[in-house]
């Protein structure tokens, strides 16, 4: 538990860090950081090096960077600023919600004031840097144990359909993806989620020159489609199923954490300011046990199963988010 002083300086370093993390990762500043020692001029790409200086001076003020010992003009990363720093694409995902802050007077005091949009390109750099390195391995992983995980694995003769509503999401994804290999077949849809007829008859127009497996990935759409409202995510599924009933699904979902259960545990998860932003732009966090409905009402089986940063609710365990490999009932 933190004494009083040290919980206002909790809440308020993230003004300045979060922002300043963000930003140095964005631009590419951070992976030069973490490959080694520097010096202010080493690193490419700054405008203004007193800035950088105060920029450089103020991490190591806050224990993520160290003045070298082998040179009066050079740093290094410190042993928790290697931690901090190589995971800065969860500090430009949170970031890309920064016009929720900047508008917070208007949207709160202004009789009818609008909601803000977060801020596109960083939320779809933020979340493809954090799913990278924390959930995609794990979906890899549950797709080893099919037979389709050798063409997940093999990109030379996979196809891979990606499916946003939103153009920024789609031609960020398609330039991940390139980046990745150059023998990948990539079909874009512009569509929204919940029209699975719309998009899952573009996908299966384009599968249908094939004869492989499909495997329909679906990363925190839920919550934006599910309008508070189980059934409406039953619908969803039950609609995948009656459009591609052979398909298989990946799912990565954040659940909803109840109030006293977050503050008890306020140190420990991120789920209180996930939990605003996407509460105040009217998007749809279910419960766990909302989810557990879910499942009682779809034709899948759960295959496999990974919780990720799990909070203890007495005797039940409660994902703060997880993804699911299911399966049709009837495969």
């Amino acid at each position: 538990m933190l004494q009083t002083r040290e919980e206002i300086i909790f809440l308020m370093r993230g003004f300045f860090a979060l922002p300043i993390i963000a930003k140095l990762g964005k631009k590419g500043i951070l992976t030069q950081i973490l490959k080694g020692e520097f010096g202010i001029h080493d690193i490419e790409n700054i405008g203004n090096v007193d800035v950088f200086k105060h920029v450089v001076s103020y991490l190591v003020q806050i224990g993520l960077l160290k003045k070298s010992l082998n040179g009066l003009d050079k740093y290094c990363v410190t042993r928790l600023g290697e931690k901090i720093l190589s995971r800065y694409g969860s500090f430009v995902l949170l970031h890309s919600y920064h016009t929720f802050m900047d508008d917070f007077e208007s949207m709160l005091f202004d009789n009818g004031g609008s909601i803000p949009n977060c801020d596109r390109l960083e939320n779809v750099i933020g979340s493809g840097l954090t799913n990278g390195r924390k959930f995609f391995p794990e979906a890899l992983r549950m797709l080893e144990k099919t037979e389709i995980g050798t063409i997940i694995d093999n990109f030379d003769v996979v196809d891979v359909v990606p499916v946003d509503l939103s153009q920024i999401a789609l031609d960020q994804s398609v330039k991940n993806l390139n980046s990745l290999t150059a023998n990948c077949n990539i079909c874009p849809i512009l569509s929204d989620a919940f029209d699975v007829e719309l998009w899952s008859s573009k996908l299966l127009n384009h599968y249908s020159k094939t004869n492989k497996e499909i495997i329909i990935s679906v990363w925190y759409v839920v919550h934006e489609l599910s309008q508070r409202n189980v059934d409406r995510v039953v619908e969803f599924f039950n609609k995948i199923y009656k459009y591609m009933p052979k398909a298989q699904l990946i799912i990565g979902e954040i659940t909803r954490i109840d109030d006293k259960l977050l503050s008890r545990n306020r140190y420990q998860s991120l789920m209180p300011e996930f939990q605003f932003f996407h509460d105040v732009s009217g998007q749809g966090i279910l419960t766990w046990e909302e989810y557990q409905k879910v499942l009682d009402n779809i034709p899948y089986s759960v295959s496999d199963l990974k919780m990720f940063d799990p909070i203890l609710d007495g005797d039940q365990v409660v994902p703060t988010s997880f993804i699911w490999h299911l399966k049709p009932l009837e495969s």
